[in-house]
């Protein structure tokens, strides 16, 4: 816990994984103090994970973090030397029977896109804080001065506000929810792996982007999502090492590339001529056999890159679900707390990652609630119980309508992904910019 500022009572942020770990650094960038509480038993108690990608966010991260942060940022990025080259990738789309490039999804003029390694920028983000571990929240109630956090371990921290920034099933959002909490599941199923390739078996798909692609099928409607994780060339890369599972020549050379692979596919009766939809596997092994046979007659460089996923890869079946925001200061919870709960990131928008648009709505989420809390925590404004719940309804009116036109648009793309017949030009997986009106009749998932 950082208590260098008495002008206020600590903001309890409940959740360390990048949008809580931000939120906290921009905390420490301004010397106000903070928090932080993890639920896991350390930094390691979860898998590396996959990547992430920066775009529209970007600039918003960069004022948040302290100087010695910002600085070690680019040890993050995916391929650093393309990312010095000036290269940002075209992330196109591909006809996966054919190896046509169907669609590339461009930027903004003068924009920037970053790919970082999540699991080298958590490691960033820790650096300099102090925080809690093993603390699981099990309740919020009114304090003195402020609002209670309440712990499994039967320990209570009074602070200013508590923010959720606890993930897809965050528990600040189940206790001020309850059953509205609960996120609806797509009508699609999803396999992702992380695995090593030697430098020559990856060169076909160097070829086509130094970051990200996908691609459907249109005979079977099974989606692909590729994305580069390590580089040799990428720093602390664990690419680097030889790989003992890799009898290639070039694992003595360090020249190995982690690789991020997702598959997906439409949870209906017929794929693939199985009568009833087909459900994830139970077993890692079962789940990578199917990965392959969802590629076995997809075109090269897509076939094999899917049949070279090794058997002791990281295989993860990733739940395709989605909330819409909503205000929590309104909630009973929220409204005996004088309003001063706040949810951010998937705890406030639970999105699927068909647009890759999660991360940025989280890391614009700290930005515009740190804005408005900053001047009540740093005593520059009145920070009385109606401050605070002006701050934060100002807060959720911008969040709320910003994130559903992205959750509304990341479940027509995941969508869309699994049925050829939709995708067009004005498809949300490839179109760079979605209007709130372009979404009014988008489907809604089941519960």
């Amino acid at each position: 816990m950082d208590t260098t500022s008495n002008s206020s009572r600590p903001l309890l942020i409940i959740g360390a994984g990048i949008a809580g770990l931000i939120l906290a650094q921009a905390c420490r960038k301004h010397n106000l103090p903070y928090a932080l509480f993890e639920r896991d038993a350390s930094p390691h108690a979860r898998s590396a994970g996959w990547g992430l990608t920066l775009h529209w966010s970007y600039a918003t991260l960069r004022s948040l973090l302290p100087e010695d942060i910002l600085l070690l940022l680019p040890q993050t990025y995916v391929n650093k030397v393309a990312v010095e080259r000036g290269e940002i990738g075209s992330f196109a789309f591909f006809d996966l029977s054919t190896g046509e490039s169907r669609w590339r999804v461009p930027l903004p003029m003068g924009g920037e896109r970053i790919r970082v390694s999540r699991e080298r920028l958590r490691s960033l983000l820790h650096q300099g804080l102090e925080m809690e571990w093993g603390k699981t929240l099990v309740g919020v109630k009114k304090g003195h001065d402020g609002v209670v956090a309440v712990f499994n371990d039967a320990t209570e921290v009074e602070g200013c506000m508590v923010v959720g920034c606890d993930g897809a099933r965050s528990q600040v959002r189940r206790l001020c929810h309850g059953d509205d909490s609960h996120n609806s599941q797509l009508p699609v199923r999803f396999i992702g792996a992380g695995a090593r390739y030697p430098e020559t078996s990856i060169a076909e798909i160097r070829k086509l982007d130094p970051f990200f692609l996908q691609g459907s099928d249109p005979r079977t409607n099974a989606f692909l999502w590729f994305s580069f994780l390590n580089t040799p060339s990428d720093p602390g890369s664990i690419s680097t090492e030889a790989d003992e599972h890799t009898v290639d020549s070039e694992a003595s050379t360090g020249k190995l590339y982690r690789c991020q692979i997702m598959t997906s596919w439409p949870y209906r009766p017929g794929f693939l001529d199985c009568a009833e939809p087909v459900e994830v596997p139970e077993s890692k092994v079962d789940q990578l056999k199917w990965m392959k046979k969802l590629a076995e007659d997809w075109v090269e460089p897509f076939r094999s890159l899917v049949q070279g996923i090794s058997e002791d890869s990281e295989v993860k079946p990733i739940d395709l679900a989605d909330w819409l925001p909503r205000s929590t200061a309104a909630t009973p919870l929220g409204q005996e707390c004088g309003g001063r709960i706040a949810l951010v990131g998937d705890a406030g928008h639970a999105m699927v990652m068909y647009r890759g648009e999660g991360a940025n709505h989280a890391i614009v989420d700290v930005g515009r609630l740190f804005e408005l809390v900053k001047p009540l925590m740093d005593g520059r404004s009145p920070s009385d119980n109606g401050a605070w719940q002006t701050a934060i309804e100002e807060y959720e009116r911008e969040m709320i309508e910003r994130s559903s036109t992205g959750v509304k648009a990341s479940r027509q793309a995941c969508l869309d992904a699994h049925d050829w017949s939709r995708l067009n030009d004005e498809s949300p997986l490839v179109k760079r910019r979605v209007m709130r009106e372009d979404l009014e009749a988008a489907p809604q998932p089941q519960h």
